[in-house]
């Protein structure tokens, strides 16, 4: 087996998609953690503190970067300055409050994310921000995850796990949750045969809520600003015959959902056991996505070259057996 890296790059005539083979490359430099093999950062774990927000990332986030808190040029400082003030001049100041994932960020930091999905151009950044506090408040998303799984997915979710099974208790080594999920075995017809593609999506946004739960959980654990997350996607088994009118309707609603809502929020998106046939589905996906979300994307087939990644982003028992980890998980029914 080779491992196809497979990005999207430019030529003359537009946008190209390019399969690098045999190429041992593994994260984006901006997302990557260092390599620490020896212990798990929760088993170095600080008692936990109750500052409503922390000053410093971990050590091995690589933050701040340019653009976050502690690392803001004067451009970017104003920016950020106006953007506030604007919020506050519209009477919105409790709510940019009230969505800050506190104390994973606080409210600069959650401003800090939508000036950067709008590569700090303020009056993009308060358009953005404030159709996503308009939605929240509209679908009363704060109170999204006190309700039933079940009631929000219109289905049991049993159902959801057979067509779509996953693992959301893990973290990596930086503190930021992550899910593995196995896309390759999800079964978007199936699953609106008992609810509703509106339920599915909505299901999607508590699912996505509950990861901001567990951002806000683990930095008041550990006490570091957190402010991404990590995906695991497994897409063994996918075929094109899978990707179906109303499978591709899903996947590009929620795409879109997540960089109107969670702006900045992926930190790393890492696609294992990938067919070769995956590589034409991604062209029409990628076209969905930000230049910032794509880079972040990795798609690799072999496990000669995902088990050693992995092993550089996760501790042994945040990693499902499965995947060569110690973690007693079982996926699907």
């Amino acid at each position: 087996q080779s491992v196809r890296r497979i990005r999207m790059g430019n030529s003359t005539s537009g946008p190209v998609l390019v399969v690098q083979v045999e190429e041992e490359v593994f994260a984006t430099p901006a997302t990557s953690p260092r390599r620490e093999p020896a212990t798990s950062f929760f088993k170095r774990a600080k008692p936990p503190v109750v500052d409503a927000s922390f000053a410093d990332y971990h050590p091995l986030s690589g933050l701040p970067t340019p653009g976050y808190q502690g690392n803001l040029s004067k451009k970017q400082q104003a920016a950020l300055d106006a953007l506030r003030a604007q919020m506050a001049a519209l009477g919105l100041t409790e709510q940019v409050a009230a969505a800050a994932c506190a104390p994973a960020e606080d409210t600069d930091g959650l401003l800090l994310r939508f000036l950067r999905a709008r590569g700090f151009l303020v009056p993009k950044a308060a358009e953005l921000l404030q159709h996503d506090l308009a939605w929240r408040a509209e679908h009363a998303v704060s109170e999204l995850t006190s309700r039933p799984e079940e009631e929000v997915l219109g289905c049991d979710p049993a159902l959801f796990e057979r067509y779509l099974p996953g693992w959301y208790g893990s973290s990596d080594l930086q503190g930021r949750p992550a899910q593995w999920q196995k896309w390759g075995d999800l079964r978007v017809d199936e699953l609106l045969k008992s609810t509703s593609h509106e339920q599915l999506v909505m299901h999607h946004v508590w699912q996505q809520e509950k990861q901001m739960r567990r951002l806000a959980e683990n930095a008041h654990a550990h006490g570091v600003l957190l402010s991404q997350c990590v995906s695991v996607v497994d897409a063994a088994h996918w075929h094109p015959a899978l990707a179906t009118r109303k499978a591709m309707a899903f996947l590009r609603e929620i795409a879109g959902m997540d960089q109107a809502h969670f702006p900045e929020r992926m930190g790393m998106i890492i696609t294992i056991n990938a067919p070769y046939t995956l590589s034409a589905c991604w062209v029409v996906i990628s076209g969905w996505l930000d230049p910032a979300t794509r880079a972040k994307v990795q798609i690799i087939s072999s496990d000669k070259y995902w088990k050693p990644l992995l092993a550089t982003i996760f501790a042994p028992d945040q990693i499902p057996l499965e995947y060569g980890g110690t973690a007693p998980v079982t996926f699907g029914l």
